[in-house]
């Protein structure tokens, strides 16, 4: 039963990671007049394919090479404020309940796990928002590997401090999510580009 209820635990808080993720594009967006209702996202239950939802074709057409680049790493910042948020919870809370603190675990590991697999993946393969990002701003693509290779070893180390009895689930999940992410965007990317073609 416990492992059901870490299960369900994991779906949800991957589901909200992912979600947040989308409001973060969908805020620039907003910002740049490409979007009117940054809740509205696509995130479906099966969770791959989500997108910050279509936007105003003219408008996107007529961006600055910067404002491509900040919507692409608009994502990003979100995942980035909410793992701060979240690290920060988990050093006033310490060990709570043992449900509550998995959640936050998993909410603040899936959330450097996603800038991971953007940052240091994602420039390797130019994929989906850093494909976007390399199109406008080639010169960061160096930068994003060095950081992201940074983060990788960060991300690393706190998956060591997971508390024990629930490490092994907190990095498994950790490690598929960040495969099926990574193996998502190739065949999103894959399909975009046929798409356009």
């Amino acid at each position: 039963m416990k492992y059901i209820l870490y299960f369900l635990i994991g779906y949800i808080v991957l589901y909200a990671v992912v979600w947040l993720h989308e409001v973060g594009h969908a805020l620039w967006y907003r910002k740049y007049n490409l979007k009117n209702d940054w809740w509205r996202v696509q995130v479906k239950p099966y969770i791959f394919f989500s997108t910050p939802g279509g936007v105003d074709a003219e408008v996107w057409e007529n961006l600055k090479p910067i404002q491509y680049v900040l919507s692409a790493y608009g994502g990003l910042m979100a995942n980035a404020l909410f793992a701060i948020i979240s690290a920060g919870i988990i050093r006033i809370v310490g060990e709570a309940n043992e449900f509550f603190c998995i959640a936050l675990w998993l909410f603040m590991t899936l959330h450097i796990g996603e800038i991971v697999s953007y940052l240091f993946v994602g420039p390797i393969f130019l994929v989906s928002d850093m494909e976007l990002v390399n199109q406008h701003m080639p010169k960061l693509r160096i930068p994003n590997l060095l950081f992201g290779s940074i983060l990788t070893v960060a991300y690393v180390y706190m998956l060591t401090l997971v508390p024990e009895e629930f490490r092994v689930f907190v990095v498994i999940w950790n490690i598929v999510t960040i495969l099926s992410m990574c193996a998502g965007r190739m065949i999103f990317t894959a399909i975009a580009k046929r798409r356009t073609q």
